[in-house]
């Protein structure tokens, strides 16, 4: 599973790189046409998944919509949580709602993630072919020299670190002002909120030692997404003002 993937990015990575390069006339010094195409390629897959960040984003203007059923239903049986469980389970039900959906573009992610880490551990494999064809291509992203190597100033780790962390944390706390005191969503809110913390330190960490290519592809990723979200939250927001 994981060659194909491996096969299929590593495919769309050269793809990009020879648009790139052939389009983009002199190769600027301080960015590469590699480093160009692992933007563009990233920019190419969240594009592809915006389908499905859009019907996330249609659950969670729904969850808006419900939130003063819920709030009724809550103040209703507040000192019975086993009624109150079985109540909001069926009003999901009846819009046709999953709380857990959120999880979904993150959980399609990470098989991507081991895809491009297989693509950038073996490049000759996956995308450039050619004999001697990926030695002998500029590599740079400004500060660093080679995108092949792991980033030992820090500083991308540390962005990926803290773009990681802003996204959890925007995310997971407009899913917890649209769960209300639903048990089954706190269980699963109170996992996204180990999950934002224990993420950007777990993203630091290994990032030491991944190649900084990769790290780009994640940071280029978490803007975008970052994006995202803000255009959703403001969605959701003025959804609950209508509402309300």
């Amino acid at each position: 599973m994981m060659n194909v993937l491996g096969s299929i990015m590593g495919k769309l990575l050269r793809f990009v790189y020879d648009m790139v390069s052939g389009i983009g006339g002199t190769e600027p010094e301080v960015i590469s046409f590699f480093a160009i195409a692992i933007i563009v390629t990233t920019i190419i897959f969240k594009i592809c998944l915006l389908p499905l960040n859009i019907s996330q984003t249609k659950n969670q203007l729904k969850m808006a919509e419900l939130q003063p059923e819920m709030q009724k239903l809550q103040k209703k049986y507040k000192n019975d949580a086993q009624t109150l469980a079985i109540k909001q389970q069926q009003l999901y039900k009846e819009a046709n709602y999953n709380p857990l959906s959120g999880c979904l573009p993150l959980l399609i992610q990470f098989p991507v993630i081991i895809a491009f880490y297989r693509v950038f551990r073996f490049p000759s494999e996956f995308a450039f072919t050619e004999p001697g064809l990926y030695e002998s291509i500029s590599k740079n992203f400004f500060y660093l020299s080679n995108l092949d190597h792991p980033d030992k100033t820090m500083i991308l780790p540390i962005i990926a670190a803290v773009s990681t962390f802003l996204l959890s944390w925007m995310t997971q706390k407009k899913q917890k002002e649209l769960s209300g005191n639903n048990p089954q969503a706190d269980q699963a809110q109170g996992m996204m909120n180990s999950m934002t913390y224990f993420m950007p330190l777990m993203i630091l960490w290994i990032s030491r030692r991944l190649a900084a290519g990769l790290i780009l592809y994640w940071i280029v990723s978490n803007l975008f997404s970052t994006v995202q979200q803000l255009i959703s939250n403001s969605l959701i927001n003025k959804t609950e003002e209508e509402v309300l």
